[in-house]
């Protein structure tokens, strides 16, 4: 365990830069040096590049087996991923909600409301990075710990139309487009190793059902929010 943890500061320290890097792009060129705005930019934009480069690893994984060996590294830019984007939550509720969840949640409708979207990936993401350490492998067991995370397919679903819908203007930027590049490739990785791995049995497991359903439920979604956004 303590043999991990320079591998651990070396990673928070990439993972501070990386998140200076990208405060530094919205305070000085973006934001015109509004604080308030360039901190709640830069949370959420670099969070959600961490947790993409997360689920791009797992398909880089079993594209180069040899790299499978920094699993940890894997883990910990889902960990500080979701913990960037706690920051993004609380910022946001406070400047920009002043504090009240009715702000917040003033409808319940994610074409009218992104936060629902957001609110709905977080908690998923959150039990994640709670669960992301081998004492809650073995209290879970493998397999369901596993079959827990296997829902982050559901909540990068969720992740992706709440920063698509929230303000899409705020992606034209350096940052927000590394952001899609990064969220493209975590995407072209998931679609790759689900069709290789269903067409191996024939689309007939259940993995194959559940994978197929999300691809729908991408597809249905995204004509959804265009058709409301451009009626």
């Amino acid at each position: 365990m303590f043999h991990q943890w320079p591998k651990l500061v070396r990673f928070s320290i990439f993972a501070t830069l990386f998140w200076l890097a990208e405060f530094a792009v919205q305070y000085w060129w973006l934001t015109n040096g509004n604080l308030a705005s360039a901190l709640l930019r830069s949370y959420a934009l670099a969070g959600a590049s961490l947790i993409g480069l997360a689920l791009f690893s797992s398909a880089l994984f079993k594209w180069v087996p040899r790299l499978a060996v920094h699993w940890h590294t894997r883990r910990r830019l889902g960990v500080a991923g979701v913990i960037l984007i706690s920051f993004h939550i609380l910022w946001a509720y406070v400047t920009i909600f002043h504090s009240q969840l009715t702000l917040a949640y003033f409808s319940f409708n994610p074409l009218e409301n992104p936060v629902i979207f957001g609110s709905f990936a977080y908690l998923i993401l959150l039990i994640m990075a709670i669960t992301s350490n081998e004492w809650m492998v073995r209290k879970l067991t493998p397999k369901v710990w596993k079959r827990v995370h296997r829902f982050v397919y559901l909540a990068y679903w969720a992740a992706i139309f709440h920063f698509l819908t929230m303000n899409s203007r705020l992606l034209k930027n350096p940052a927000g487009i590394l952001l899609l590049l990064i969220t493209a490739a975590a995407l072209f990785g998931e679609l790759f190793w689900y069709v290789r791995l269903a067409w191996k049995k024939r689309f007939r497991s259940q993995g194959a059902w559940v994978g197929l359903a999300i691809i729908i439920l991408y597809i249905v979604t995204g004509i959804i929010v265009y058709r409301y956004r451009h009626p």
